[in-house]
């Protein structure tokens, strides 16, 4: 499958059918600069939930500030917006298809992909 690009989304404005739970993609702490200069690699495994066709990954983040205060941006009333993967050609899930998400954090950049099996 052949990415098309990266994209910033409002992913509100859409009219989508998530095909999957929300799951944690990668974890980075901020606060070790090993972790923030470094790279790091994470695989997921989602299931998708009916048989629908893939059209984009969609990804946002949390920045956790305190305990209490956490700034998300898939939150509307932040000025962030979400970013997704959109993809040439689309991708036919089935029902209870196990798919690998490989997230890559890379020079400040994060990358999601569909990693091979």
């Amino acid at each position: 499958m052949q990415m098309k690009s990266h994209v910033d989304i409002e992913l509100s404005t859409l009219d989508y059918t998530a095909l999957c739970d929300s799951v944690e993609l990668l974890t980075l702490d901020l606060n070790d600069i090993t972790e923030v200069t470094g790279h790091r690699t994470s695989i997921v495994c989602v299931t998708a939930s009916q048989s629908l066709p893939l059209t984009a990954i969609v990804y946002w983040f949390e920045l956790k500030l305190s305990d209490s205060f956490v700034v998300s941006t898939i939150d509307r009333r932040t000025h962030w917006a979400q970013a997704a993967v959109l993809f040439y050609d689309e991708l036919t899930l089935e029902a209870d298809y196990q798919l690998r998400l490989e997230t890559v954090y890379s020079n400040s950049c994060i990358t999601v992909n569909i990693a091979e099996a």
